[in-house]
């Protein structure tokens, strides 16, 4: 049966340098040298980044509007729903 040895993944990984090598550069693709920086933490208050951006046109007025006839509808249905059961409960 071989033993392996468990490395000791607390401390840092040894480095192979010889004195005479120096290091080497990959090379960079051009297309990625010349990207826009991106946003860095903090850059921009917190309500930038959250505030809601609602259209006000005609069809976003007119969409609410039957979202809000919908709910409602359903709220009218369900309540007539449990008071038309209650009654018939009563009567049986």
């Amino acid at each position: 049966m071989k033993h392996v040895r468990i490395p000791d993944f607390s401390q840092p990984i040894p480095v192979r340098v010889t004195a005479g090598s120096k290091p080497a550069r990959a090379p960079v693709d051009r297309r990625y040298c010349n990207l826009p920086d991106e946003q860095q933490p903090g850059a921009i208050e917190p309500w930038q980044a959250v505030s809601p951006i609602r259209p006000d046109t005609a069809h976003s007025r007119s969409l609410r509007f039957l979202d809000a006839t919908g709910e409602l509808l359903a709220a009218v249905a369900i309540i007539g729903g449990g008071i038309i059961l209650t009654g018939l409960a009563s009567l049986l």
